[in-house]
């Protein structure tokens, strides 16, 4: 008896000592809705002291902060010395049930604005009230932003209203900048035509799209000024300009690129070391070939989203 107990202490001690750490915290309320961060701490910081905002995907439709999107990703990164933090934010396109192409357009621009404000206003949080814990310290200089297919949508679309001075991005300092954004199957929503970054330069962003996406544009949708710009035209606005970006084509497939950020952290490993904290202007476009990659979500459409929303 005495020592089935103490194996028990023994693996009870194990798993607090090695349990990931988490603290929520509600970051804000707009309209009806309380959005809350998850705040995932590192054992061992890295000498960045860095941070990684991990913004979870679903058409604006469905997802959560905590779900298993956003496990492997807090695993990894925390393992690496990163504090990860995970985050709601409002769900536009739920109980939307007219798809057709003006409605939805409209609808779209909405949750998609609404999506990078809360984005910002997390990070407005984060600055004000994390950078400096007892277990844990944010250096402002070395914050990242990750999303997947809606959630890369509003870190695209986030970055490029700082650098545009527009939403509510005058709530953070005016200095202050994002070191990088991963975007999978993002997308910048855009009534002044082409994305220009008119203001600050964008940080150095890492492009994934599948060429065949016909959920998140990988070329671009316009009309006159109005338009969805996915990474193919905004990486084309970055080699224009000389900014900073890599972008991984993935020819022949469709959203299921949005999925894949858990199979390719050697990957963005590289990006982040030679294009963020190196301070390095580097433009890297390839097209890259994996026949493993599974053909869910490959003629997924708009219209389809009232058929996935949770």
């Amino acid at each position: 008896m005495k020592r089935t107990i103490s194996i028990f202490l023994l693996i009870s001690l194990f798993f607090n000592l090695f349990a990931q750490e988490k603290e929520t915290y509600l970051y804000a309320v707009k309209d009806t809705s309380k959005l809350y961060m998850d705040v995932y701490a590192p054992k061992v910081q890295n000498e960045q002291q860095g941070c990684l905002f991990f913004v979870f995907g679903g058409g604006f439709v469905g997802g959560k902060r905590d779900d298993n999107q956003v496990q492997k990703v807090k695993d990894y990164y925390t393992d690496k010395g990163y504090v990860v933090i995970a985050i709601d934010y409002r769900l536009g396109m739920r109980g939307q049930s007219n798809y057709s192409a003006l409605i939805a357009l409209k609808k779209f621009e909405a949750a998609i604005y609404m999506a990078a404000e809360d984005l910002i206003s997390a990070l407005d949080y984060t600055l004000k009230n994390l950078t400096d814990t007892k277990k844990y310290k944010i250096n402002p200089k070395n914050i990242l932003v990750m999303g997947s297919s809606a959630g890369a949508i509003t870190a695209l679309q986030a970055d490029y209203a700082m650098c545009n001075g527009y939403l509510n991005s005058n709530i953070l300092p005016a200095n202050f900048r994002l070191a990088g954004v991963i975007s999978y199957a993002g997308a910048i929503f855009s009534t002044q035509g082409k994305p220009k970054y008119k203001n600050c330069a964008p940080a150095p962003t890492l492009f994934c799209h599948g060429t065949k996406d016909h959920l998140v544009n990988y070329k671009k949708t316009q009309i006159a000024n109005i338009g969805f710009f996915g990474s193919d035209a905004i990486a084309k606005q970055f080699k224009k300009n000389s900014y900073s970006y890599h972008i991984r084509r993935y020819p022949g497939l469709g959203h299921q690129v949005a999925g894949i950020y858990n199979n390719e952290f050697a990957f963005i490993d590289q990006f982040i070391n030679e294009q963020v904290f190196s301070n390095n202007c580097i433009q890297i476009d390839e097209t890259y070939y994996n026949a493993s990659i599974e053909p869910k979500w490959m003629k997924l459409r708009v219209r389809d989203l009232k058929k996935v929303e949770q």
